[in-house]
């Protein structure tokens, strides 16, 4: 597995209405440094009267060999140096801005003060206080020359508490070194999990023909959020749908089938001459859905009314697998 297996997508939904967001686009990644790649260009307008603007994103394990991105994570790990606000959340393969509920956003701060290696609080300064810091939640904190160490937060509750917009922070464990105020930021982390493709479900419709999933391939980088139907025109001939990617072509139970997705070269799956047994029928039907090896995220942007333009305005964003 290499660093540049692992990427940022978008959705294929990108828009200010409520079908933002949706599916990940294989196709699409989110290209670090380059401007309004994720987050739109906030107008004089929005800046005037205050904006809040919300884009799906999502972590995506594209090895090419098959391997298994373990504990994928993903944070904003810093604040960014305009007035306006970013927040994060876990989202699913398919929501939309029409399913996002109002809870549990995160993100990331300043460390407020300086903390020594042993320590097992830290208090740290947002840009407000209704970021949600949860019990057992796995922090990013990174100083200012890109060193990053990862600690939890207390198990107990709550594990923090709010004077304004500072948190002060109980740990699970000590701080492993000295951290510096300001120059140290201090991320929530979005635990993503596996980053594997997955089958969801199979359903054999076939009073004689028989059908082994357990020797279905599925592919990093191919492998879609999506339920395909396979027909059989005859007894060992078929045809393909997914409900989303459309006509696949056609197979026999004669030959391997691997429909390959056009958005990166990849099977959707691959279904072995072995997988198939019994006599099926024309009409028969097998169904199956899939769910690719990524794991979603909003991000929020709140523009305040007022808002000053800050013409260098940005946020990193951090992944971590294990």
């Amino acid at each position: 597995m290499n660093q540049t297996d692992i990427k940022i997508l978008k959705p294929e939904n990108i828009s200010d209405t409520d079908t933002n967001g949706g599916r990940v686009d294989l196709a699409a990644a989110v290209i670090s440094g380059v401007k309004f790649n994720l987050l739109p260009r906030v107008t004089s307008t929005e800046r005037a009267d205050g904006v809040v603007r919300y884009r799906k994103a999502f972590i995506a394990n594209m090895n090419q060999s098959g391997e298994t991105a373990y504990g994928a994570s993903v944070a904003i790990s810093s604040p960014g140096n305009g007035e306006d606000r970013f927040y994060i959340k876990q989202a699913t393969n398919t929501d939309t801005k029409l399913d996002i509920i109002e809870e549990d956003w995160t993100g990331c701060g300043l460390l407020a003060f300086n903390r020594t290696a042993g320590d097992t609080s830290i208090q740290v300064t947002f840009k407000s206080n209704d970021y949600t810091i949860k019990e057992n939640a796995l922090l990013i904190i990174k100083d200012d020359q890109g060193a990053s160490h990862n600690i939890r937060t207390s198990q107990t509750a709550p594990c923090s508490t709010w004077s304004g917009n500072i948190a002060t922070i109980q740990l699970d464990s000590q701080l492993p070194e000295n951290f510096t105020a300001i120059t140290t930021s201090v991320g929530v982390m979005i635990e993503a999990g596996d980053l594997v493709p997955s089958l969801q479900s199979v359903v054999v419709t076939s009073a004689g023909g028989g059908f082994d999933e357990s020797l279905i391939t599925l592919y990093n980088s191919g492998t879609e959020e999506d339920t395909y139907s396979i027909t059989f025109d005859s007894s060992f001939s078929f045809h393909v749908s997914g409900v989303e990617s459309g006509a696949l072509g056609s197979g026999t139970t004669g030959s391997d089938y691997s429909p390959v997705n056009s958005k990166t070269g990849q099977p959707y799956f691959s279904i072995p001459v072995a997988s198939w047994s019994g006599l099926f029928e024309a009409g028969n039907t097998i169904t199956i859905s899939t769910s690719p090896a990524s794991a979603g995220f909003w991000i929020k942007e709140v523009v305040p009314a007022g808002c000053a333009h800050e013409p260098n305005n940005s946020f990193n964003l951090d992944w971590q697998i294990d």
